[in-house]
């Protein structure tokens, strides 16, 4: 909603990601319960948010999330090819190669 208030043409759903699949699953499938009688009014609002397609939640998993980079303890040989498809990687970081880190 920020950005369609400054002015953002918003083509599409917003995507979300999460890399808790419990959660994901929990407010993606129809068939789940909620648990916490204190979530109920934000539970409710994401449901129907994602049911009228606003919204699509999807399961990232931690291992190839770069907003996890900073977040956690890795090893170098783990979190060198998400640094180094940020920071030296040109044009449009969908289509690299994960090979070679390039495009």
């Amino acid at each position: 909603m920020t950005l369609q208030y400054l002015g953002v043409p918003i083509v599409g759903p917003s995507i979300l990601f999460g890399d808790n699949k419990t959660v994901v699953n929990g407010s993606s499938l129809p068939q789940s319960k909620l648990h916490k009688r204190h979530l109920m009014l934000s539970y409710h609002y994401v449901r129907e948010a994602l049911a009228t397609g606003e919204y699509v939640y999807s399961f990232i998993n931690g291992k190839i999330n770069p907003s996890d980079i900073l977040s956690k303890h890795w090893a170098h040989k783990d979190v060198w090819p998400l640094i180094k498809t940020l920071l030296f990687c040109r044009g449009d970081t969908l289509e690299v190669d994960e090979d070679n880190g390039s495009g």
